[in-house]
């Protein structure tokens, strides 16, 4: 459904980087009889309980190493509980106050290894704790993988199988699992495949767990290479000029996509911008979302124009591919088709084109011109495509029908190794699509991440 409607743009503010929030204060060590043997030492996401003589009170912790240090040390000298520990290495993985719904996502890269350095120091439940929470927060972030990828996770368990216990084995194996199925290296899949040689014909302990892993590592959902936005202020693509956009043949914009919120309270606070294309004074195309709807929107004044809402339950963590179709009419009033994986879901009146011979010399992928914190995109896109033409229902669906990991110019038939029908090779290969590309953008590395900056 469309609708005239006066829309309010937003305001401008700083670019800075939003900091990562503090947290409440939080004890992370019990304290023992002699209070008067104790010292409370501040270490930015909580206070742990120390021993006097061990360090100065007085000077604040901010290394996340020294932090884990510390922790080491109290374990050593059986300071703290199971209970304390958790918490504590949870809350200085995410730099706050744990939560698994509202504050999960790692802050410091350092603080895994860390971890893994520490959990050698304690026992078997408290490591198994532990590890059961870290697989949890893998498997609710992207950002959490990459992290673990960055700093080579897989080879550090890997290497310190010889001395797992059993019970923490099976926990390791499902960690293992998650990782690979994301990103596994040459080296890290080498190491593996060591640990499957048996001697004397016998397999090697937790072997048969070693195939498991093996076993999931195709189980990968979504495209193989991505661009990554972390929700961060002026965290986007920020795309050259274009001199004159395509409207007298209607256009297009098509990607997969993949919400993933840094927590899921402000879903409906925030206004994530998919794509911004606009000119100086403001007028152009957007489309952003509000909740699980996603709102697109034609500007042909400076605050004013036409909004279409988009009712589909998008859900966070999931990939779906998006088409708007702008379809320009001359005599009779414009229109818009949205397809969501292929299907029509919604569609409606246009009725202002943008006419005008300005450049568009704001535009952006996962953000508004403003790039505020509350209107990045948090999440992940796959190739993106502009085309200068209105396509048709049936060129959409062929389309959805090469998945969310294809990234080329539709030119050539053997470029993709997915099984498609005749009718859809004959639809998608040509020759209308590939000439009628605006533009398009796509990742060529395993991850690219859109970062703080790229604004200025």
């Amino acid at each position: 459904m469309s609708s005239e409607a006066a829309v309010t743009m937003p305001v401008e503010v700083s670019l800075s980087d939003r900091q990562p929030a503090s947290g409440h204060r939080q004890h992370a060590a019990a304290a023992s009889a002699g209070a008067a043997a104790e010292t409370t030492v501040t270490c930015g996401s909580g206070s742990v309980v120390l021993p006097v003589g061990i360090m100065n009170p007085s000077v604040p912790i901010r290394n996340i190493k020294t932090k884990f240090a510390v922790l080491t040390g109290l374990i050593q000298v059986g300071q703290v509980g199971n209970r304390d520990i958790v918490e504590t290495v949870l809350n200085l993985l995410v730099g706050g106050e744990f939560d698994l719904e509202t504050n999960f996502i790692i802050q410091d890269v350092r603080s895994i290894g860390c971890m893994v350095e520490l959990l050698e120091h304690c026992n078997i439940t408290c490591q198994a704790e532990i590890w059961t929470m870290f697989t949890a927060i893998l498997r609710k972030s992207v950002r959490n993988l990459q992290m673990s990828t960055e700093v080579g996770l897989i080879q550090q368990v890997l290497q310190r199988w010889s001395s797992v216990d059993d019970v923490i084995a099976d926990l390791l194996v499902d960690m293992l699992g998650v990782l690979a199925s994301y990103s596994i290296t040459v080296k890290e899949l080498k190491l593996l495949f060591n640990m499957l040689q048996g001697e004397g014909g016998l397999w090697p302990k937790y072997g048969v767990k070693m195939l498991s892993v093996l076993n999931q590592m195709p189980q990968r959902h979504g495209p193989d290479a991505f661009f990554n936005f972390p929700g961060r202020s002026a965290a986007a693509i920020a795309l050259p000029p274009i001199a004159k956009w395509p409207y007298q043949n209607g256009f297009t914009f098509s990607t997969w996509f993949r919400m993933d919120p840094l927590n899921n309270i402000n879903l409906d606070k925030d206004k994530p911008y998919l794509y911004c294309f606009r000119t100086s004074k403001g007028i152009g195309y957007s489309a952003h979302f509000v909740g699980n709807c996603l709102i697109v929107t034609s500007l042909k004044s400076k605050g004013k124009g036409f909004q279409h809402c988009v009712k589909y339950d998008f859900q966070p963590r999931k990939w779906y591919m998006i088409s708007i179709v702008h379809i320009y009419s001359r005599w009779r009033n414009s229109e818009i088709r949205c397809y969501v994986n292929g299907q029509l879901v919604s569609y409606g009146d246009m009725a202002w084109h943008v006419n005008t011979n300005d450049s568009y010399d704001k535009c952006f992928l996962g953000s508004s011109e403003t790039a505020d914190a509350n209107r990045v995109f948090c999440g992940q896109l796959a190739a993106v495509y502009v085309f200068s033409e209105a396509l048709n229902p049936a060129q959409i669906f062929a389309m959805h029908q090469l998945g969310p990991g294809y990234k080329s110019t539709f030119k050539f038939k053997s470029e993709s190794d997915i099984y498609l029908a005749e009718h859809h090779k004959q639809v998608l290969y040509d020759g209308k699509l590939a000439s009628s590309i605006a533009f398009a953008y796509n990742c060529q590395s395993h991850r690219c991440s859109a970062l703080p900056g790229v604004l200025s």
